[in-house]
């Protein structure tokens, strides 16, 4: 292991490679097959990339993931545990080098690139599942950072529950069973962007299975200006749109804390799922007030 590390950062330490990032992943790949792989990357231009197969001979190495649990009185909790990589699995390994790290990341974006394009190319099982992943710098390959998995601590894991009066009278309308999927789908994300793309294709399921004719976009105007008759919630889901343009047409998310539209969405969910009923309207009222207070707050930090 430390022979590989050290031919690397001889051969790309001149081009100014400080950083180094294995990454080992479950695969099906065979050893005759790994010509072709190289081939495909050095065709494709990827530069300072070193791929083998590893079959570790124990289970001694671990990585840290982390799980959410509510004590007796409701209290959040996150806490660890360890997974080890299988004696004898096939994993691929590969080794990326970089110029500077990406901090707070899981991998690199260019593990992400690589990976994702054997993906593309060669089918799923070449890079299943992520097993481990260490980092080095070249002056000191004897000390490597093992990444456990990267947390967050979203705000959904730690939300009060709505114990509103006479909540437990809120009237459901039938919602299809593939949003409900979806949106299931959401909730289990870890990260917002994740949770974001997903809430909003339930939404969008949801919306369209009230009225069966016309456009998503007119019905999302019918069903929150003209059958809720709010002005301001329309404004904001039609701001959340706008939103979801960036995301699927640009796959640009406009700011890092994404958790505060999946706040706002996830309101507009609530509402798109319940029938005329006084908690709706409820709902509504404390959605508009979330909405306007927000917008002040937004026009005062301008």
């Amino acid at each position: 292991m430390f022979e590989t590390r050290e031919r690397l950062i001889s051969d790309w330490k001149n081009d100014g490679i400080k950083v180094i990032e294995e990454s080992i992943w479950s695969s099906s790949i065979q050893l005759e097959n790994l010509p072709r792989i190289r081939e495909f990357l050095s065709f494709n231009s990827f530069k300072y990339v070193d791929i083998s197969i590893v079959r570790p001979l124990n289970n001694h190495t671990k990585r840290m993931k982390f799980r959410t649990h509510y004590d007796e009185s409701g209290q959040c909790f996150s806490t660890n545990y360890d997974i080890s990589i299988p004696t004898k699995s096939n994993n691929l390994k590969l080794t990326v080098g970089l110029e500077k790290e990406v901090k707070n990341q899981e991998y690199q974006d260019k593990t992400t690139r690589i990976i994702n394009a054997l993906r593309t190319i060669f089918g799923l099982p070449i890079a299943r599942e992520l097993m481990f992943v260490t980092h080095f710098n070249s002056e000191n390959l004897l000390t490597a950072g093992v990444s456990s998995e990267l947390g967050y601590a979203s705000p959904f894991d730690t939300q009060s529950l709505n114990f509103y009066d006479e909540i437990e009278f809120s009237k459901l309308r039938n919602v299809p069973i593939d949003a409900l999927i979806l949106l299931d789908k959401a909730f289990q994300q870890k990260f917002p962007k994740e949770r974001f793309i997903l809430m909003w294709v339930s939404f969008e399921a949801i919306i369209n299975s009230i009225y069966l004719s016309d456009n998503n976009g007119n019905k999302r105007v019918k069903y929150f200006k003209e059958e809720l008759k709010s002005n301001i919630v329309n404004d904001e889901v039609y701001r959340l749109f706008k939103l979801r343009c960036a995301v699927f047409k640009e796959s640009k998310f406009e700011h890092e804390q994404f958790d505060e539209e999946n706040w706002s969405l996830y309101t507009a969910v609530q509402l798109a799922m319940m029938e005329d009923c006084p908690q709706r309207t409820a709902f509504l009222r404390g959605y508009e007030q979330i909405i306007i207070k927000k917008s002040s707050v937004h026009d005062k930090n301008r």
